[in-house]
Order: structure tokens, then sequence, then C-alpha cells
């Protein structure tokens, strides 16, 4: 099975550093233009299935790629942004990242999902992914926090155990072989 991973177009928080989360923020004008560009980039691509966030930022990036394909295309909540509850829309210099990214600590903090519930429900899904569609190419449309989770997922934690240096642009998409996963930490997740 093929796993492409894309992360949605800007949205004007992000160009304002805010911890997005699951607030429904939609694509801006530039996040609309990367779109389709990725469209372009992805036209001879083949896809069998298109997988959303429900979210409108990514789901509009999703259906601006889809734009010439008719591909079916669906929603999935297990591909929502890590909730980040009442620190959604802070600046991004306004929390301690490394604590609220750090695995090994899992840190808990009044309705912030902790990276690690966060994480399994991302590894559950991409397991059940390739458990349902093992001959095919599925595009997942999502958020970075997600890329980081299948990043982790499929190439393992890195050494250093900086989750925040797995970064992936808006627009941008990085490709997963199944059969090359290399997590697969039975301790790390549950199935």
């Amino acid at each position: 099975m093929k796993i492409y991973f894309v992360r949605h177009g800007q949205t004007d928080w992000n160009i304002q550093n805010r911890l997005q989360g699951s607030v429904d923020i939609p694509l801006n004008p530039t996040g609309i233009n990367q779109a389709h560009i990725l469209a372009d980039k992805l036209h001879s691509t083949h896809f069998d299935l298109i997988i959303s966030s429900p979210l409108s930022r990514a789901f509009h990036t999703a259906n601006i790629i889809n734009e010439n394909r008719d591909i079916p295309l669906m929603t999935e909540t297990s591909l929502l942004e890590r909730s980040f509850g009442c620190l959604e829309g802070i600046k991004g210099n306004e929390y301690d990242k490394n604590l609220f990214w750090d695995y090994t600590k899992n840190y808990q903090y009044k309705d912030v999902e902790p990276i690690q519930n966060f994480f399994n429900r991302i590894y559950k899904y991409l397991d059940f992914l390739i458990k349902t569609y093992p001959d095919k190419s599925v595009l997942l449309v999502s958020h970075n926090g997600v890329n980081i989770a299948t990043n982790c997922f499929f190439n393992g934690f890195p050494d250093d155990m900086n989750l925040l240096n797995i970064k992936l642009d808006n627009c941008s998409f990085v490709e997963y072989d199944s059969s090359k996963i290399i997590l697969k930490n039975e301790d790390s997740f549950e199935k």
C-alpha cells in the first residue's frame, strides 16, 4: 500500500504563528493557491482514494487536489489535528512546545489531548488503512501534528526524540510504503 500524506494549505493562523489544533480555520488565498499548485504537481500520481480531516483547511485542500480527478473523497475524524483545547489560538511562543511534544513525558494539561493518546489515535487509523486497503494508493490530507505521528509510525522516532524537527510545510507531501514500516514497537501504541 502507498500512502501519500499532504499537509493542508496555508491559513492566516499559520502566518500569525497561532496554535490551530482543532479550531476550524479556513485556507487563506495563499493556501488556496498552494493547493492548486500541489494539484498540478500530483496530477500524474494515481490515487484510489482521498481521505481528509474534516476541518475545512484540510478538506478544502483535498477538494482542490481532486477537482479534475473524480476520485472517491471522504472525511475521517481520526485525521483531525491534535486538540490543544484551552491553548488553541495562542501564539507559538506562549506555551512550551517542547513539553507538549515530549512523547516520553506525555504531559497532561487541562483539556489538551495528551500526545500519547493522539499518537495512538493516528496509529490505530493507519493500521486500519493498511489492513483495509492493502493494494491501494491512498492520499491523506491532514495537519502537521498528524504528519508528525504518521512519520513516526513509518520511520520510527528520531534518535533525539525531538518531534518538533519533523515538519511538513503547508501543501507539501510525503510518500510512505506500508511494506517499510519501521516503528511497529508494540508497546508504543494500543491495538
